[in-house]
């Protein structure tokens, strides 16, 4: 399993678009950030331990962890004065409010008004981003 390594690059790009004017103040917002559309698109890859530890090492590899922290709570060390802050996983009512389609099309098209950004060439295989969506799912309080 190897990722293109951007994650110093992109943590670059974040921390610097964290400060921009525009973005909202909401800590954990419920609406979506994804298209409608986006729900449809279901998740192929079964959550086992399997898959949630695959998908950790690619959360730790691409760096998302430098936003999100290692345990997804959204206090990485580069999240300091993000506006909004990243998101935090292991909120259950906003893991209950997104469907996985959502999380993929985040994680690789990134989210307008935030620092989050697209990350679909970070992945040697794109069917890998499943692994990371289930990854994600098990950080639920």
């Amino acid at each position: 399993m190897k990722v293109k390594h951007f994650a110093i690059a992109a943590l670059a790009v974040a921390f610097a678009m964290s400060s921009a004017a525009a973005m909202a103040a909401e800590k954990d917002p419920i609406p979506a950030r994804a298209p409608a559309s986006a729900k449809g698109d279901k998740n192929p890859v079964a959550s086992n331990a399997a898959s949630v530890e695959q998908g950790k090492q690619l959360f730790q590899d691409i760096g998302c962890n430098g936003c999100h922290g290692d345990g997804g709570n959204g206090q990485g060390p580069a999240s300091a004065g993000m506006e909004p802050s990243p998101r935090n996983f292991t909120n259950g009512a906003w893991q209950a409010a997104r469907a996985d389609g959502e999380l993929k099309y985040t994680i690789f098209h990134g989210a307008d008004g935030t620092a989050m950004i697209a990350n679909e060439a970070m992945f040697e295989d794109p069917a890998d981003v499943w692994h990371v969506v289930n990854f994600i799912r098990s950080l639920k309080k």
